[in-house]
């Protein structure tokens, strides 16, 4: 097995623990990754922001934080949600890896495990096997039934695919556009089915930039050429998600 050159390598630590961040960031380090590559987040909805104005190369992730654990940020990453590819390598930290979780974490092709507190024999390992593995084909519609149980998933991914009255003839008028008119963000007012009518996203759910280009660069096997989005999102009042 020929090993990574680490030396340009961008990574993202995401932990809610300062002392973890700062040891690992250390060992990166002393493998030779620079300092001005390492990016840190102290939890996943900080880590979503990060992945939007940073490109990487492979995330470190704890499994327990709040409100959004590591699995949570994972499934965001591989539904699209972020502007880094949604096929990322991602390994998690975790003091115990049990077996729920280990199973989730295959669901929604995570890279491994790294036992804390790290040891950096341990991440240097996940890091090579993880950037060496076959990437998951890219598929940012097929991770949204995939449940991680939580209380954010419930309000964030829960709530889409709850069924859903008819459009009212009182609703804001809606586009049909083709993809290259569509903006990220656009909300979709039908619901928007492959070729062969699988079910992508359902009515009431925003596109991202990656979702747009996925359907783009794969054609042939969504057969998508239009989508119905809202004329004036800024005309519907947003839900209130209560805590």
């Amino acid at each position: 097995m020929i090993s990574v050159d680490l030396v340009r390598l961008r990574i993202l630590i995401v932990d809610d623990q300062t002392l973890v961040r700062t040891l690992i960031s250390q060992a990166l380090q002393s493998m030779g990754i620079r300092q001005d590559h390492i990016y840190q987040a102290a939890d996943g909805t900080a880590a979503m922001r990060m992945l939007d104005i940073r490109m990487v190369d492979i995330i470190l992730c704890d499994v327990q934080m709040q409100p959004m654990n590591g699995m949570d940020l994972l499934k965001e990453l591989r539904c699209g949600h972020t502007a880094n590819v949604s096929n990322l390598p991602f390994v998690f930290l975790s003091g115990h890896a049990d077996r729920s979780n280990v199973v989730m974490a295959s669901q929604l092709h995570a890279d491994g495990f790294v036992v804390k507190p790290p040891k950096p024999a341990d991440v240097e390992k996940a890091i090579q096997t993880a950037l060496q593995r076959a990437r998951p084909e890219i598929d940012p519609f097929s991770y949204y039934h995939i449940s991680t149980g939580t209380d954010y998933d419930k309000k964030v991914f829960g709530r889409l695919f709850e069924t859903r009255a008819p459009i009212a003839h009182d609703e804001p008028e809606e586009s049909c556009l083709t993809l290259d008119k569509v903006k990220p963000g656009a909300l979709l007012t039908r619901d928007l089915r492959s070729r062969s009518g699988h079910l992508l996203l359902p009515r009431g759910a925003t596109i991202s930039a990656n979702q747009l280009s996925v359907l783009k660069d794969y054609s042939e096997r969504y057969g998508v050429a239009q989508i119905f989005v809202l004329d004036n999102p800024e005309s519907v009042a947003q839900p209130v998600v209560r805590n």
